[in-house]
């Protein structure tokens, strides 16, 4: 059987719109992709297709969708016809899973699979970047690695821990790995307050993009310096008035649901809004976090000391019991020794000559 995604109507600063909602699969990158080229004026002028295949009824099938996500690029591109069918063949990749590996910087891997979005000129941006939380030499090395590298580091250094491996860079994967794990527990759901800050700042007034986050991928706009993810979660398909989800903390306790004109949504007549409001134009909620952040400073601080103590008395420990070995290997035969092993044997040759002689 054919997957398949349902469509809601929708009303967006006063126009009609129908946007797909999430299948089992939850917020993938197809879906994002799809109602973005739905929503956004910058490409709705290649989406007429699209957009008709998504007013005809209530379902479309996820074939449906690709086929006509297949033409709109080769509307859109003036790469070779080698170049797109080989980009074309990824485009179920974006329902099933892509092979995404952020950087701790903001952006990405330059795979093939972020080519796609490129060829629909469609932004993927991530908010899961480091804070100079410790000192700001740490904060620049450990901004460049991604998240599979910090995982091949992670390994290195439990490796090293356990006696498995040892190298002359020992010490540095011990450190770089202490401070990656410190930053990956304390940023569970892949975004920071710094990174969130990073988002606002620099994301253009009126503009979707697709956000990763927590292994999905959501429709991000951003609308009055502030911002907010399209909803498409199934369980609020009857719900007219909620359409976006502002994204203001990283944990999600301030954030709050919008209608179309982004006015705080109501449900039977009840509005569901947080008090969120008086803050936001000064960032005072993210600043907080980030103060919390920095706050811990002198935890890492304490944590790093400790690391480096433990990776001195290791390396202490190591140098004895190499120096020890090759003492034993290499160990002169002492005098006083040889002269009693010499004896012993002078003596033990004398009583064989006395046994071996014949009396006449």
């Amino acid at each position: 059987m054919d997957l398949s995604f349902t469509t809601k109507s929708v009303k967006i600063n006063g126009q009609n719109h129908r946007i797909l909602l999430q299948n089992e699969n939850g917020p993938c990158a197809l879906l994002a992709l799809a109602n973005i080229l739905i929503l956004s004026p910058d490409h709705t002028r290649f989406s007429n297709e699209l957009i008709r295949l998504v007013n005809k009824g209530s379902q479309i099938s996820l074939k449906e969708l690709i086929e006509v996500l297949a033409d709109i690029a080769l509307q859109v591109t003036d790469k070779p016809s080698t170049d797109i069918s080989e980009l074309l063949s990824l485009l179920p990749r974006l329902h099933e899973g892509l092979n995404i590996n952020p950087e701790f910087n903001g952006s990405f891997e330059n795979t093939k699979e972020m080519s796609i979005f490129r060829l629909f000129n469609v932004d993927v941006v991530h908010g899961w970047v480091i804070n100079s939380f410790i000192n700001e030499n740490i904060d620049e090395k450990l901004s460049h690695y991604s998240y599979e590298s910090a995982q091949r580091i992670l390994t290195q250094a439990a490796d090293i821990n356990c006696g498995i491996s040892q190298d002359e860079n020992s010490d540095e994967v011990l450190r770089d790995a202490m401070h990656l794990g410190l930053f990956l527990n304390e940023s569970p759901t892949q975004l920071t307050a710094f990174g969130l800050l990073r988002l606002r700042e620099k994301l253009l007034h009126n503009k979707f993009s697709i956000l990763f986050r927590n292994d999905h991928f959501s429709t991000l706009f951003k609308y009055e310096d502030r911002l907010y993810t399209l909803v498409t979660d199934f369980g609020y398909k009857n719900c007219k008035d909620i359409v976006w989800q502002s994204l203001d903390s990283v944990d999600g306790s301030c954030d709050a649901f919008f209608a179309g004109n982004f006015s705080a949504a109501e449900v039977n007549g009840q509005q569901l809004s947080t008090d969120i409001e008086r803050d936001f134009g000064t960032g005072n909620l993210l600043l907080e976090e980030i103060q919390q952040i920095e706050n811990d400073k002198e935890l890492a601080k304490q944590l790093q000391e400790q690391e480096q103590e433990r990776v001195t008395k290791f390396e202490a420990k190591r140098k004895i019991h190499s120096h020890k070995k090759n003492s034993e290997i290499h160990a002169p035969v002492k005098k006083d020794k040889f002269k009693r092993r010499s004896s012993l044997l002078n003596a033990k040759a004398s009583e064989k000559e006395k046994s071996e002689c014949v009396v006449m």
